[in-house]
């Protein structure tokens, strides 16, 4: 996916590489492959570091912070084209024809033919990175239009370099954003091309400044002014002034600023909490209460919405008004645009029959806070005068009842299609990538044992290969998505458009409302509500996914009221388990963190099994398997007992061994008789020979030894395996079991424990109390001293299809806990580019939005 950033003063800013360090670290979970930056000096000087690694560990190498410039150009990698190399790090810089530095995000799918092209135009090539393929084209075709017009002008020499980006970008094959300027030039070119690129203008304590980033949160951590920017468009921007430009077409324009819609608040890491990840399965159960807010009436807003939907037409035109003060930059013209807003004969025809029904002062003392999508603007117009409040709550209500019907409207809708699909014999594909599709599949439990309806859960290859050339009309896709940009997902909706025209109802499940499937592709969407999630591996949309699902399953055959009050108990669930179980868990994490594999054992909930193994794949780099428990035993079994799996504690155990068995004998008498085998006594005169006992005692790790010492070490070892057998580092192999209150499922549970637990295996056990469960976990196999087991008991339910939500923060935290223990135990061991993080993992990103 990777990163890209930029950012402009006037003049040259002391603080200019801790503003840089900040801001690469804000894209980290965007590629932590390599991180560059490069630092432009008034006088043209240029200083460009970048280095394998994260930015969290590059910019402390390098030293990131302790430049200064009035320009900077930033990117973080998530390598596709060119290994994980320094050279293939970027920004990159070159000066074949004219000075330039540059860095992209995103695929150049024709990098290879770019590649020939360049060195066939005798350009100086040194990586085998798109990135610098990118800059490079514009280098050559800027380099053209120099010397083709030689401009007099700043203003000329602008022209010609937005003329040679138009050209490079007709060149190049693929999607992309990027960030290029040169030392002659004050500002900076920064391209959307087909990834995601904002830009933002603010104040702080350097002066003025722009910002363009691939990341809005970064942005939004330095003002929440921004320029729009489109698809296919570009903006040259110096520290005050902008230029927005098409890429394909001879237009440009200044458009107006806008504000940002996102609290920064809910993008920053609160204080209580160490990484993002650990903050977003804390805060899973809040989020659900914007399911209850949106997904269902509320009494105290009856009145309200009854007297809105009689002045439906007036309401609307009203909240389009209140967005158009987003483009608004000065305060004084905000003051005069909101009280032009509010002295509006139909805006104070509403407000008047408000408080004719409620009475004055009612607003305020029923709803204390601004609550919609527009909650941050709306705080920002309340800065202007405390007696705006009341007229802006009635905003808030107006802005959250237009979305509000919306959404019930599409969630009854929904419901109605399920029911009708299951009775006319049609069929319902519910598909998702990666976390979305295992929600999926606990979508399917969820209709099946709830709302008795049948749906058909798969990835997006599982149904293109599968079922998308036999389709039927009255079929329904419900595509599952977090970003709503999915490529392999957004692919099947092309798909079904291409193939069926409109024969096909598809609707998607989406977290980001704006973007390309829900607000292009689909009849219409429900959101998940959850709200901006930082850490890559996905917790609280996971939550708010199957939340959702449930929501949807219970409204097929019961009353609103009491579906209402199953979410609630759905936040109940998961905090009291995040309450109850955290002590458990922690124990069981710093047991398994370095076990090199485990199996996550589903009864019936194949779906949660998967994710939780995703889940400590991802953050932890431990190979991991989610299978359903019953299935383990058809093959996977084979895995338990002795095998080719050691850890990382074994290996060290034996390795201890090693040199312990060595020191002794060396250090017994009888190596001074011979009363040792020939082979035993061959090797300890060669051990003596070179003072091994020493050596050992000095060995620091880091020496090579010479080729007499490592001769003399490869005869030990050898002797060691003959007396020391390897059979004795075997560990048993973890398994975790995950068993919903089902008395059948409970019977399968306790069966598999019993038939693997005697072949070598660990259980650990993830379920509600019970006595029969709690035998078959803690007794002890005969002759197996080193069993290991324990029961993390998921907190009473009532409702037995809400203990997945319970079992899922457990296998989150358990996640997220072994991750922590790694990464700290790597570090402390110096073992450099493990890739070990819970928040940005190695080779994963947050949206996949390429094949």
């Amino acid at each position: 996916m990777c990163g890209v950033v930029s950012i402009v003063y006037r003049k040259d800013n002391r603080s200019l590489g801790k503003e840089g360090a900040a801001l690469l670290k804000k894209l980290e979970y965007r590629g932590y492959d390599s991180t560059g930056a490069a630092f432009f000096k008034e006088n043209g000087t240029i200083y460009l570091r970048k280095r394998v690694g994260s930015p969290t560990k590059v910019v402390q190498e390098l030293e990131i912070e302790k430049y200064s410039g009035v320009k900077f150009i930033g990117q973080v990698r998530w390598a596709t084209y060119g290994s994980v190399t320094d050279e293939n790090a970027q920004p990159h810089e070159m000066s074949c024809r004219v000075h330039l530095v540059g860095a992209h995000n995103g695929n150049i799918s024709n990098t290879d033919t770019l590649k020939e092209y360049l060195l066939e135009h005798r350009h100086n090539v040194l990586s085998d990175n798109d990135g610098e393929m990118l800059v490079h084209v514009v280098e050559h075709y800027y380099a053209q239009l120099l010397q083709e017009f030689s401009p007099e002008t700043l203003d000329e020499q602008i022209k010609l370099f937005i003329k040679a980006i138009r050209k490079m970008n007709r060149k190049v094959e693929g999607s992309y954003a990027a960030c290029i300027s040169a030392p002659d030039i004050p500002g900076v070119f920064a391209i959307k091309a087909g990834s995601s690129l904002y830009a933002g203008k603010g104040q702080d304590q350097a002066g003025d400044f722009v910002v363009a980033s691939s990341d809005l949160t970064s942005v939004l951590s330095k003002t929440r002014f921004l320029i729009p920017l489109a698809e296919g468009e570009a903006v040259y921007f110096t520290h005050d002034d902008y230029l927005v430009f098409s890429l394909s077409q001879e237009v440009q324009s200044r458009p107006a600023l806008n504000r940002s819609r996102l609290n920064i608040a809910d993008i920053t890491l609160q204080s209580k909490y160490s990484f993002f990840m650990h903050q977003e399965i804390y805060t899973a159960s809040a989020n659900l209460k914007n399911l209850l807010q949106y997904y269902f009436p509320a009494e105290r807003e009856g009145t309200y919405f009854s007297l809105f939907e009689k002045h439906e037409e007036t309401c609307r035109r009203i909240a389009f008004e209140l967005l158009k003060l987003y483009s608004i930059f000065d305060w004084e013209q905000l003051r005069q645009a909101l009280e032009a807003l509010f002295t509006r004969p139909d805006f104070e025809a509403v407000f008047q029959d408000v408080l004719g029904h409620v009475g004055p002062g009612t607003l305020t003392q029923k709803f204390n806070r601004f609550t919609s999508d527009e909650a941050q603007l709306l705080r920002e117009l309340q800065a202007l005068g405390d007696h705006y409040r009341e007229k802006l709550l009635l905003l808030d209500l107006i802005i959250i009842w237009k979305k509000k019907r919306k959404i019930i409207h599409f969630r009854k809708e929904l419901v109605q299609l399920l029911k009708g699909c299951a009775s006319n014999g049609g069929r319902v594909f519910v598909v998702g990538a990666g976390t979305s599709y295992h929600a999926a599949l606990v979508a399917a439990n969820f209709f099946n044992n709830i709302g008795n309806l049948s749906v058909i859960p798969l990835n997006p290859g599982m149904f293109r290969s599968m079922f998308l050339k036999g389709l039927q009309g009255g079929d329904i896709m419900i595509g599952v998505t977090q970003s709503g940009e999915t490529k392999d997902l957004l692919d099947i909706f092309n798909d079904i458009r291409e193939r069926y025209e409109n024969q096909i109802r598809c609707i998607s499940v989406v977290n980001n409302e704006n973007s390309t499937i829900p607000q292009e592709k689909s009849d219409f969407f429900l959101p998940i509500l959850c709200g901006p999630e930082i850490a890559v591996a996905a917790t609280k949309s996971f939550i708010s996914q199957i939340a959702l699902f449930y929501l949807l399953a219970a409204s097929s055959t019961l009353d609103e009221k009491t579906v209402r009050s199953k979410i609630r108990e759905i936040q109940y669930v998961i905090d009291l388990t995040l309450t109850n179980c955290e002590d458990d868990v922690s124990e069981v994490a710093l047991k398994l963190f370095l076990k090199p594999s485990m199996h996550i054992l589903g009864t019936s909930l194949l779906g949660l099994a998967k994710e939780g193994a995703l889940k400590v794949r991802e953050v932890v780099l431990n190979h991991t398997e989610g299978y359903d428990c019953a299935e383990f035993k058809h093959g996977p079994n084979t895995i338990l007992g002795r095998n080719t799996l050691y850890s990382l504690w074994d290996m060290e155990s034996m390795l201890q061994d090693m040199l312990d068995f060595f020191k002794e004998l060396i250090s017994d008498p009888g190596c001074q008789t011979g009363n040792y085998p020939d082979e035993v006594n061959n090797c300890l005169d060669l051990l003596k020979a070179i003072q091994f006992k020493n050596y050992v005692d000095g060995f620091d790790g880091n020496s090579s030894g010479s080729d007499q010492e490592r001769h003399v070490l490869g005869k030990c070892y050898q002797l060691f395996r003959k007396h020391i057998h390897l059979e004795h580092y075997f560990s048993n192999y973890p398994l975790i079991f995950v068993c919903p209150p089902d008395a059948r499922d409970k019977r399968i549970t306790i069966s598999q424990i019993h038939t693997h637990k005697i072949r070598g295996a660990d259980v650990v056990l993830i379920a509600l109390d019970d006595e029969d469960l709690e035998k078959a976990v803690l007794g002890k196999p005969a002759a197996m001293d080193h069993y290991y087991a324990k029961y993390i008991k998921v907190p009473k339910i009532i409702d037995p299809d809400m203990f997945v939500f319970g079992a899922t923060v457990v296998l989150q935290l358990l996640a997220l806990k072994m991750s922590v223990a790694k990464m700290r135990y790597l570090n402390r061991n110096h073992v450099e580019k493990h890739g070990v993080h819970p928040d940005v993992p190695k080779n994963v990103s947050k949206s996949i939005t390429v094949d």
